[in-house]
């Protein structure tokens, strides 16, 4: 399975990180890192694009949950986007629907993150 995760700037405050089809255990915390990477750079609009992603542990969610804090006390957000309705399903039943902001696609997230202010 594949578990690659790309990133890529769009501007001064915003990045957009790419998950491969698995966010778990073994590669958790390399989310973590880029997100934090990214955040220690200045771009706290982070966009994480879960177009290919298939599974999602619970170490995957607290890779992302750890970091939203951060970009929100730095006037940003974290917007997921791309979601099947398996990881909508995984995220609604830990009741995080609410906590998370989720976006229908990147191009929605996009529009989302200009709408936060630094």
């Amino acid at each position: 399975m594949d578990q690659s995760i790309s990133s890529e700037i769009i501007d001064d405050y915003t990045a957009v990180i790419v998950t491969g089809s698995e966010l778990d255990n073994n590669n958790a915390h390399e989310m973590f890192e880029v997100i934090a990477e990214k955040q220690s750079k200045g771009h706290f609009r982070i966009i994480i694009d879960m177009q290919k992603l298939e599974f999602l542990s619970s170490a995957g969610v607290g890779s992302i949950i750890g970091t939203v804090e951060t970009s929100r006390e730095n006037g940003g957000e974290i917007i997921l986007c791309g979601l099947s309705p398996t990881i909508e399903h995984i995220l609604s039943v830990l009741d995080l629907d609410d906590y998370l902001t989720i976006a229908k696609d990147k191009e929605t997230a996009l529009t989302l993150s200009r709408e936060t202010s630094k």
